[in-house]
């Protein structure tokens, strides 16, 4: 299924014939609800401010859905993918770009034209922070270095600051104009955290320059897919290499490259999250977190968990 969007401004990118074509608008809310023939589910909007809006996709769809996007005004981006898979291609880029879960992209657009197909293959749930850059008037020089694009895209996975993040906005107790100040503020922090990362991860900018090709691209996402389910007892990078497809040397580079970690740095942060929910919940003590997230050593195990979000296990129901 193919569906022609244009989007000119923030405010109205998503208020066109082309959108209520796919979605009918909730009575009193910014959610649209998707038709039965595409498949369930719904898409909110939150405007927080003029040119800053919080959109939350929780959709099931029925077929293969493609999107046209053509951008012609500074367009900043950041979006967190919870499960659900697609696959996004710029025109003004020599590959594509995917759409997984666990990972987090900061995107700018202006003057150019976005090619999006959405798989039927998982249930969607993805957020997107959109910010118009002309309306919201921000002085950010760290910005410079990507305007000179048309298009950037910045990807980051194994990072446990970003769904903790994310996870404290969906799950906001705050009602009215306070929940709105609550995700204006994390929004904000969500920008810096990414921005913050330009220098450490190898950008748009400079994938232009590597060595990586669409295939080598295409089999480090199926890697981390692999390591997606397998986390609790990963294969060795030899094994991992094989499965994917990929000579051991090029999925070390080619794993930092792509998603600004290390291939145990992922499994690590993939570890630690799930101890921390699992923690957080209260019903198993350190030991059996250490257990159950794939660690024997449980001093080990606190030692990592300080590591990555600043205090011990033991602190953690308090927290």
């Amino acid at each position: 299924m193919n569906v022609q969007m244009v989007s000119r401004h923030l405010d109205d990118a998503y208020d066109g014939a082309d959108f209520h074509t796919m979605f009918t608008r909730h009575s009193e809310q910014d959610r649209y609800l998707m038709p039965s023939h595409l498949g369930e589910g719904s898409i909110q909007r939150i405007p927080l401010r003029r040119g800053m809006e919080l959109v939350w996709f929780d959709t099931a769809i029925s077929n293969d859905i493609q999107l046209d996007f053509d951008v012609q005004y500074p367009h900043l981006e950041i979006s967190y993918t919870f499960s659900g898979k697609g696959v996004y291609e710029p025109a003004a880029q020599a590959h594509a770009l995917q759409l997984t879960s666990g990972v987090s992209s900061l995107t700018y657009m202006d003057g150019t034209r976005v090619y999006a197909e959405l798989s039927p293959e998982e249930h969607i749930r993805h957020m997107e922070l959109r910010l118009d850059l002309n309306a919201l008037n921000m002085i950010l020089p760290e910005l410079d270095r990507i305007k000179q694009h048309s298009f950037f895209s910045q990807q980051l996975a194994g990072i446990p600051d970003i769904p903790i993040l994310i996870e404290q906005m969906q799950n906001c107790s705050y009602q009215g104009s306070l929940r709105k100040l609550f995700l204006e503020g994390k929004s904000l922090e969500l920008l810096a955290f990414h921005l913050s990362r330009l220098d450490d991860n190898p950008s748009e900018l400079n994938m232009m320059k590597s060595k990586l090709n669409a295939d080598d691209i295409e089999r480090l996402y199926k890697a981390k897919e692999i390591l997606d389910h397998t986390w609790k007892q990963p294969p060795t990078l030899c094994e991992l290499a094989r499965m994917a497809y990929l000579n051991d040397y090029k999925l070390k580079l080619g794993f930092k490259e792509l998603f600004g970690t290390t291939v145990f740095g992922y499994v690590r942060a993939l570890r630690m999250n799930q101890a921390r929910m699992i923690l957080e919940q209260g019903s198993v003590n350190i030991s059996e977190a250490s257990t159950m997230v794939g660690y024997s050593n449980m001093s080990h195990f606190s030692s990592l968990y300080k590591k990555t979000f600043g205090y011990n296990p033991s602190e953690c129901g308090k927290r």
